[in-house]
């Protein structure tokens, strides 16, 4: 896995990477510039419409009132009220607008993290926690959203109106509006300097908000060991420290943007009083209208007004250019493993699997995993891999699933080196059941099938028939609800709906690692039996500790310390007096 060790580490020195930030944003907005730009167009008019109020003023106090004109004065009343109304409707749409192509963007975005996940390895989950990748899904995309649907356009509507502002004052009195330009290179270097020191200070912020929902998902995930230990308290200690390191960091960044938002606002009463004195004094000298004056003064608050949410704005860019970033750190991980250029199919195992002096380790500076495995298992047959906790069984596996890759050696099935074949056609073909089981939410027949609706109820009963395990399914109904992670379900239940769930996909090769760890007697004898059924129609590996279930394998492996010790039937291992022989005795005594 290519990816950076501190990614989601508290350096208060890391600094947002714009770049890469703005490709990813500009990249999302590109595949959708029509209904932004409709959204734009109704933003405009809704500007436009807005500038012609001070004009309006103007012409009451210049021109409808010392005519003394009632007309005249209905007249702009109307054009008061149908400009107003009209400002309203191109707000409505523009808003609507926004808010469409904004859902729909995040949604598009949230689809391509989750495929994005998907795509990574092992090695990627066990560095990083839940919660923090449902925090980039989740909290850093609806961060995103508030720039699209708000931000981003806003600023660009801001900027025109700062401009026809700016060119209107300029139009009716140039000398009264060059006496604001000085103010420009002010806010300048203000908004320079709020973004130079706020940078790092946000990019804190959005890691310290991943780890919240990410250290909430962890307890809440083992909260029955907690409430077993009685460590609620500590917990809730621990949760209280965080929170605090969060609002200490939000607060800094707040302070920041109110004493840069406040120095903005000073700016304005400023520019008002210079409008009072130096038009005032044009006014007297007859140079001036009262009614520009008055424009003026309103136009100064059209004028400030991008100015005032520029200084909320940059909080919102800078948050969002720091979920932004993380996100793209996130998309920029490449997965090791990845599909050959001219990868090869496969839909089953016509001769066999053949492991051929496999070294493997999960680090370069780590130790060997494995050391010179080698063993082949034919179609049909099956396989018992026994050997102490942390002894290679798991990773032998791990490798024929291509999960990880080796260093040293060859893994074929069917002559094809697995590096060669396609990712999905090889685990397709391969069916796991694992000691620790997921299901998800939803009945025990949407378990079964794994959520495929395509798969017939007929082929789920042929599978539990074939087990033999009908009186399980009797106990526990197939519209049956599970809750998440099988929370209503013991771990033995779990563990068979995971064993028929692999016979109900129906796939070549099967491998049980530790499928019966968990079963009380009754249920292993049922699942002992089904297993023995299925060695006659299926290639199975089976990873045991319990001997029980490996007796009617057709060979048996013995690994300790990554390397292959024994290999051969139950009987020839017996007969050996080795490892095999020493694990039997000790479960089953000397007598048998």
């Amino acid at each position: 896995m290519h990816m950076d060790d501190h990614d989601d580490g508290q350096d208060p020195k890391e600094k947002i990477n714009y770049k890469a930030a703005f490709r990813l944003l500009y990249g999302l907005v590109k595949t959708r510039k029509r209904p932004f730009l409709v959204a734009f167009v109704y933003m405009s008019a809704a500007t436009l419409l807005n500038l012609l109020i001070p004009i309006i003023a103007k012409y009451v106090i210049d021109t409808a009132l010392p005519a003394k004109d009632p007309r005249a004065l209905l007249l702009a009343t109307g054009v008061y009220l149908a400009t107003t109304l009209l400002f309203l409707y191109f707000n409505y749409l523009q808003v609507l607008q926004l808010a469409r192509a904004g859902q729909g963007l995040i949604v598009e975005l949230k689809h391509r993290i989750l495929a994005h996940m998907l795509t990574l390895d092992l090695e990627f989950y066990a560095a990083t926690p839940v919660g923090r990748l449902n925090a980039r899904v989740q909290s850093d995309t609806s961060t995103l959203y508030a720039l699209f649907t708000n931000t981003v356009i806003t600023i660009v509507n801001d900027l025109m109106m700062f401009a026809v502002v700016f060119f209107v004052m300029a139009y009716y009195n140039l000398k009264l509006t060059l006496m604001l330009v000085p103010m420009f290179p002010v806010l300048a270097g203000i908004g320079w300097v709020f973004v130079k020191v706020t940078s790092p200070m946000f990019v804190r912020v959005r890691k310290i908000a991943a780890e919240v929902p990410g250290f909430l998902t962890e307890q809440l995930n083992g909260v029955g060991v907690l409430q077993a230990f009685g460590r609620e308290a500590d917990t809730s200690l621990k949760m209280e420290a965080l929170n605090q390191k969060k609002f200490t960091a939000e607060i800094n960044v707040e302070l920041y943007t109110v004493v840069f938002f406040l120095s903005i606002v000073f700016l304005h009463p400023a520019a008002t009083a210079a409008v009072f004195y130096i038009g005032g004094q044009m006014t007297l000298e007859g140079r001036l209208t009262v009614g520009v004056i008055v424009m003026f003064i309103l136009y100064l608050g059209y004028l400030f007004e991008p100015i005032f949410r520029f200084s909320e704005h940059l909080s919102i860019i800078q948050r969002s250019f720091s979920a932004g970033h993380r996100i793209a750190k996130i998309l920029e991980l490449r997965p090791t493993l990845t599909e050959p250029d001219k990868p090869r199919f496969m839909n089953t195992v016509r001769d066999s699997i053949e492991f051929r002096n496999v070294w493997m380790r999960y680090k370069e500076e780590a130790g060997w995993v494995l050391k010179d495995v080698s063993f082949k298992l034919p179609r049909g047959r099956s396989l018992a891999i026994l050997g102490e906790t942390g002894g290679g069984k798991t990773t032998v596996t791990s490798l024929l699933f291509r999960f990880y890759d080796f260093q040293k050696g060859h893994i074929e099935i069917d002559g094809t080196d697995i590096r060669k074949l396609s990712l999905g056609s090889l685990r397709s073909a391969i069916g796991l059941v694992q000691q620790d089981i997921y299901l998800f939410p939803g009945t025990v027949m949407d378990n079964l099938k794994l959520m495929d609706t395509s798969i017939p109820d007929s082929r789920v009963h042929d599978a539990i028939r074939l087990m033999g395990i009908e009186a399980f399914f009797k106990k526990h109904p197939l519209d049956k609800k599970v809750k998440e992670k099988g929370a209503n379900l013991s771990i033995g239940e779990k563990q068979v709906i995971s064993l028929a769930r692999a016979m109900v996909l129906d796939q070549e090769v099967l491998v049980l690692d530790e499928a019966t760890s968990n079963m009380d007697p009754h249920t292993e004898r049922l699942i002992t039996t089904a297993i023995k059924n299925l060695l006659r129609h299926k290639t199975v590996i089976i990873i045991a500790h319990r001997l029980s279930t490996v007796r009617n394998a057709d060979r048996v492996m013995m690994i300790s310390g990554g390397e292959v010790k024994e290999l051969g039937t139950h009987d020839e291992l017996l007969a050996l007096g080795g490892l095999y022989s020493k694990y039997y005795r000790l479960q089953f005594g000397e007598g048998e």
